[in-house]
């Protein structure tokens, strides 16, 4: 289940490099894997006969559904008529990768990190050259006949799981995933891989998530500082000027190296100096802007806002795919206080339920993290890896409560 759980996941970065390259399956490969999950589930079910699992699997699924059932009350007033049926259609596949890891007690969670690791890294690497073309301009002809949009915004879909990745290998409390210095090699070539693909929220948010995080394990400073510290910094200090100067050596490297530096340049201006901001923070900051002008609108707005998948047609005209690139925004402007009160009523159950329990590999850093990029990017019906992360984050303690007497259905 676990290799099958990451081919659902990571379906829809496997689905944009088939269009790219002008395959078209016979069925939609999201659709299928789906299927395929479901039917290894409703299988394993049957095959028992039984089921067995934790009290808040029941309650936690249960108030993802009643989120849901609210979600499909909205159709009958949304300003939407046809978008919002394929925005709620596709809210199963977040349901489906929230709920499938807790008809597994013997789900193996190293497996899927292996499995999701490698597949990550593999789509990463794979973008790079495409990218690379582009800036060189080589992408003309692919632009004229719209293929390359399709690849166009994986390098920030991919660094937000690169970073994702990083922040799990450095906070979890297991001691390994793959070997002890494989998870040190694993973490090293994605920070490499996330400067060369030049997402800058995901780099800014994993620097400030494992920044807490150190921080937060500092129970005694000390002012000495010992000689293996000293050489460990020296080593990594080499080994990164070493790094970076092999890279401006080849100019594929330098060219996507110069793209990070510029995009990261231009933001520091912009924050620190005032500058003319780039085109993709103007966008999201003017999405954002129209999503809180319309909550506020009136009392209806604010408290049932304007149906699912209404932002496109309230705030452009058209009723087209389009969100305010902000998890809590998109979903109080469409489903109104009522549908946000829900969704985070769902998230509180679960986090308090679990604030007591250990957590094997997925911790409250690497929530963080997710909560951070989710502030900022992808909508709601583009999160089903973040939704299946927050199961894991559950599941991962079936084995080790102790604390809550299991129900059997």
């Amino acid at each position: 289940m676990e290799i099958f759980l990451v081919l659902f996941l990571l379906s829809g970065q496997f689905k944009a490099f088939l269009q790219f390259f002008g395959l078209q399956l016979p069925v939609d490969i999201t659709v299928l894997t789906a299927a395929i999950v479901l039917g290894i589930t409703i299988y394993k079910l049957l095959k028992k006969n039984s089921f067995i699992t934790l009290n808040i699997s029941f309650f936690s699924i249960g108030l993802l559904l009643l989120f849901y059932s609210w979600m499909i009350f909205s159709l009958f007033y949304s300003a939407s008529e046809e978008y919002s049926t394929e925005k709620t259609f596709y809210f199963l596949l977040n349901i489906t990768a929230f709920s499938v890891p807790f008809f597994f007690k013997e789900f193996n969670i190293r497996l899927f990190i292996k499995a999701f690791t490698v597949g990550i890294i593999i789509l990463a690497i794979g973008l790079l050259p495409f990218q690379y073309f582009d800036l060189l301009g080589s992408s003309t002809e692919l632009e004229k006949g719209g293929t390359f949009s399709a690849i166009g915004g994986l390098y920030l879909t991919l660094s937000e799981y690169l970073g994702l990745i990083v922040i799990l290998f450095m906070t979890k409390k297991e001691e390994v995933v793959f070997t002890k210095r494989l998870d040190v090699v694993v973490v090293v070539m994605v920070v490499f891989v996330m400067m060369l693909l030049g997402a800058r929220g995901p780099v800014i948010f994993a620097l400030i998530v494992y920044a807490l995080y150190y921080l937060n394990s500092i129970h005694v400073i000390k002012f000495t500082v010992k000689k293996k510290t000293i050489w460990w910094m020296v080593m990594g200090a080499v080994f990164l000027l070493v790094a970076i100067v092999l890279m401006t050596r080849f100019e594929a490297t330098e060219t996507l190296l110069n793209r990070s530096i510029y995009r990261f340049t231009s933001l520091v201006k912009s924050a620190l100096f005032g500058e003319s901001q780039d085109h993709s923070a103007h966008v999201r900051i003017l999405l954002m802007q129209q999503a809180m002008e319309g909550i506020f609108q009136n009392i209806g707005s604010f408290f049932f806002g304007y149906g699912i998948g209404s932002f496109g047609i309230i705030s452009q005209g058209f009723d087209i795919r389009l969100y305010p690139h902000n998890m809590i925004l998109e979903i109080w402007f469409e489903l109104g206080l009522i549908g946000l009160a829900l969704f985070l009523a769902w998230i509180v159950f679960v986090l308090s339920e679990l604030r007591r329990l250990p957590n094997r590999f997925i911790t409250y850093w690497l929530l963080l993290y997710i909560f951070l990029n989710l502030m900022k990017s992808s909508s709601l019906i583009d999160i089903r890896t973040e939704f299946a992360i927050f199961a894991l984050f559950t599941v991962q303690n079936f084995l080790t409560s102790k604390e809550k007497e299991p129900a059997i259905a």
